[in-house]
């Protein structure tokens, strides 16, 4: 953590709103990221990491600042994604999964059509995923986050996050294998 996060922890800690503002503002592109990539819907992403963000500011006094807010965090939003799938689970089938934006700028609409073909193929396999692969996927690749940060946000041992890369990548090479992604 920087001395300018430490400095707006502080001053969130003593109540600063603002200063609260200026931490989601810095951390909502990635947060909203690591939720549609758990979740694969962008309304659900942008509820999910408004929520979160909700119970980071009121849970700010148990912050202690071992990690960096974005690793705490990330804690918090996993845990409500979590909680949204619980209930999509119970409501029952999902809602189409939403393709990622594209590029502006490319010039042949054939191009522009297979590789957004290519880029559901990939996110439907990636959400078709055990939580626990998915949430790794999401956030080694998409996130850049390292083993010791995806560790600390998942509240698991290194080893752990290792092991289940190891076990999502696989699955994600099965699931793709064959087809021309």
């Amino acid at each position: 953590m920087d001395d300018a996060e430490r400095t707006l922890i502080g001053q969130c800690r003593a109540g600063d709103k603002a200063a609260f503002g200026q931490l989601v503002r810095a951390h909502a592109g990635r947060a909203i990221g690591l939720a549609y990539g758990l979740l694969g819907n962008r309304s659900d992403a942008l509820d999910a990491s408004q929520d979160a963000f909700v119970r980071a500011w009121r849970a700010m006094g148990r912050f202690d600042g071992r990690s960096a807010f974005y690793t705490w965090y990330a804690a918090i939003l996993r845990n409500v994604c979590v909680s949204q799938l619980r209930k999509r689970l119970r409501r029952g089938p999902d809602e189409p999964i939403e393709s990622l934006p594209l590029p502006s700028g490319e010039p042949d609409p054939s191009l522009l059509a297979e590789r957004s073909e290519r880029i559901d193929r990939i996110w439907r396999a990636v959400m078709s995923l055990p939580t626990a692969h998915r949430e790794v996927i999401v956030m080694k690749h998409f996130q850049e986050m390292s083993y010791r940060q995806m560790a600390e946000s998942l509240s698991v041992p290194v080893g752990t996050v290792t092991s289940r890369l190891h076990a999502a990548r696989r699955a994600l090479r099965e699931l793709l294998a064959g087809e021309r992604v």
